[in-house]
This record gives structure tokens, C-alpha cells and sequence, in this order.
């Protein structure tokens, strides 16, 4: 792999639903293309180019929620994230914090207290703050009025 196939590769990872049926060893390739993807490029670039496919592949609420699903799949919510807020916030604008109606499985609650705690945000942190909920974090509704602008 070279940088310029990072587009491509990220496209095969995310252009797909989260919950297709697989055979295990499909599933076991795409994990292992995921992190052989990170190992090639690094984590910025990979971030960079994941967060690209998320705003312009990703513009209705069922797109983002299976990025998220996918996202978490591939482990990347182990790696860091310069303005996670901005990352997180892209899922709340495209849902306009509809959770109820478009993440029954709470993957966007699980990627805030995983990110935004590891992000330096320890107010996300369940440990620390039982009571936290993306949806009525000020910097989380700050993050996705941003994109209204846009």
C-alpha cells in the first residue's frame, strides 16, 4: 500500500453495513486490513482520511451510525483524537441528537465516554460521571451546530 491508495481503503472499510453477515474470516480480513491500514500510514493520516470519508460519504443519520458501528469495530477508538468534539459532534449534527430514533444500540454514547475521556475530557468519564450524556454536553452541542454553518 502506498498513501495514495489510503482513499480507497478507507472507502472498502467504511462503504459496507456493520451488521452484514460475514463469515468469520471476512470479518477477520477486514479487521486486519483496518489495522494493517493504521500500521502503513499512521494514525493521522488514517484519522485524517477516515474523518474526510465521514463528512462527505456520510450525510444521512443511518450513514453516520453505521460509520460509528464500523469505526468501533476496527478498534479505532483506542487512538487518539486531536478535537474530538468536532469528530463527535459530526454524528449529532447529521442525527440532530435523535438518538432514540437512530442509535438503539448507543454506539455514540459508547465512542464520547471512550474518546473524550482518553481526549483529556474527564466529564465524559462514567467512572468519574455516571450521569454524563453526549446530548446535553454543551461542547457537544457547540461541535455540532458548527456544521450547520457549513
Amino acid at each position: 500500500m502506498t498513501e495514495n491508495h489510503l482513499p480507497e481503503t478507507i472507502k472498502y472499510l467504511f462503504n459496507r453495513y456493520w451488521d452484514e453477515d460475514l463469515s468469520d474470516e471476512e470479518q477477520d480480513a477486514l479487521e486486519q486490513c483496518a489495522e494493517n491500514t493504521v500500521a502503513t500510514y499512521g494514525w493521522s493520516a488514517v484519522f485524517e482520511a477516515a474523518f474526510h470519508y465521514l463528512t462527505s460519504a456520510c450525510t444521512k443519520p443511518e450513514d453516520v451510525i453505521n460509520f460509528a458501528h464500523l469505526y468501533w469495530i476496527y478498534d479505532w477508538y483506542q487512538w487518539p483524537i486531536k478535537d474530538p468534539y468536532s469528530f463527535l459532534g459530526y454524528f449529532y449534527y447529521r442525527i440532530q441528537f435523535q438518538t432514540s430514533k437512530y442509535d438503539d444500540m448507543d454506539i455514540l454514547d459508547s465512542l464520547a465516554t471512550t474518546i473524550l475521556p482518553k481526549a483529556g475530557f474527564p466529564n465524559a468519564d462514567l467512572m468519574l460521571n455516571t450521569r454524563y450524556m453526549p446530548e446535553t454536553d454543551p461542547k457537544m452541542i457547540e461541535a455540532a451546530k458548527a456544521y450547520e454553518k457549513d
